[in-house]
């Protein structure tokens, strides 16, 4: 058995993480072992999960905050542990820096996954991309992305063009999403909205989800829809400030906070439309795993177009009348919902492909 090591921020319930688990569960232990280096102190979502599956979860250094300790931790846990493959996960190309730790640890694989396509950051952040970039593609031996859009942000404009880039699909135990007319009313009744309109959103609470936009469109959609409630579903930073948001517009009966979940498909079959109106993304799980569900999507236009798989979902503007966003979401339209598993399946998005594409790159 070969273990890999992944390094990433933290192992708790988001995009990045959530893809890391999909492969994680799904790949053959006798021949892989994931285990993985991040830099949160506290107890990550995923670990206990981790080790019933038999990975170790080590803890480093952030490396803005201690450049130094987390370059020698790479380098450290690499040669001590005899790692020959890491596997990246990044969201900007100064990623560069943990790739050369892990050379002179002697790690012979060096892949590096891109998970965003932006960091959110000004033009320092920008300036520091464009110096990068060519270094990532110096250090790594294979380079990962879910989008076009992801690619061109960690690698270069030219990445996707000259081949040099896999994109990778974020796969999927379809099984486990296909739409369940008595999960949807079971799901309905521990929320206490088997009559109302249920719209949705899942993601961290942070700048990058655009949740004060999200609140906005639906405090519209209220005065449309008298029955109308949202379920948001994760935490973040930005949470407090989401609740106040709520409570000054007076809909604290209507928005449920939800916290981080283990069961999201049972909480989509139980929505009604998806509100997603990122300022950016790299390839979001979120809207891959609403598709499967047979969920209407409404997305923003800055999100890569390669997420739009089926009929379900529409790309909106960020504007400021919202709008389109109120009239779009108030009409899903009905339709066969069971019948998406299929559709993605056929367009590449069952965990099995995606394995078999991870699984080949590290052996």
């Amino acid at each position: 058995m070969k273990r890999i090591l992944i390094i990433t921020n933290t192992m708790d319930a988001g995009g990045a993480e959530t893809f890391l688990m999909k492969v994680y569960r799904s790949i053959d232990r006798c021949s892989l072992q994931f285990d993985f280096l991040v830099n949160k102190k506290d107890h990550c979502f995923y670990e206990d999960e981790i080790a019933s599956l038999g990975g170790t979860v080590y803890r480093g250094f952030s490396k803005s905050r201690h450049p130094v300790k987390c370059f020698a931790g790479i380098r450290g846990l690499v040669k001590s542990r005899h790692y020959d493959a890491v596997f990246l996960v990044a969201v900007h190309p100064v990623a560069w820096v943990d790739l050369l730790a892990a050379k002179l640890g002697g790690a012979k694989i060096r892949l590096v996954r891109s998970t965003n396509s932006s960091s959110g950051g000004g033009t320092a952040a920008n300036l520091l991309a464009a110096v990068s970039r060519p270094l990532v593609k110096i250090l790594s031996t294979r380079m990962l992305a879910p989008s076009d859009k992801a690619a061109e942000w960690m690698f270069g404009d030219k990445a996707v063009k000259d081949g040099s880039v896999t994109i990778i699909t974020n796969g999927l135990q379809l099984e486990q999403y296909r739409f369940d007319p008595d999960i949807r009313a079971q799901v309905r009744a521990e929320l206490r909205c088997e009559d109302a309109f249920v719209v949705g959103h899942i993601g961290r609470f942070n700048k990058q989800k655009n949740h004060t936009y999200l609140i906005e469109v639906f405090e519209q959609i209220v005065r449309q829809c008298e029955n109308a409630c949202l379920v948001l579903i994760g935490t973040g930073e930005l949470e407090n400030s989401v609740k106040d948001q709520v409570r000054e517009k007076r809909l604290e009966d209507r928005v449920f906070f939800l916290g981080v979940r283990s069961d999201v498909p049972r909480l989509m079959m139980a929505m009604d439309e998806l509100i997603f109106p990122s300022i950016y993304e790299g390839m979001p799980n979120v809207v891959v795993e609403a598709q499967a569900t047979g969920l209407p999507c409404i997305i923003s236009d800055t999100i890569t177009k390669e997420v739009v798989i089926t009929d379900l979902v529409k790309q909106l503007p960020l504007d400021e009348n919202k709008e389109g966003w109120v009239r779009e979401g108030l009409a899903p339209g009905a339709h066969d919902r069971g019948r998406y598993i299929r559709i993605m399946e056929e367009n590449g998005y069952h965990i099995r492909r995606t394995v078999e594409q991870v699984t080949a790159m590290l052996l």
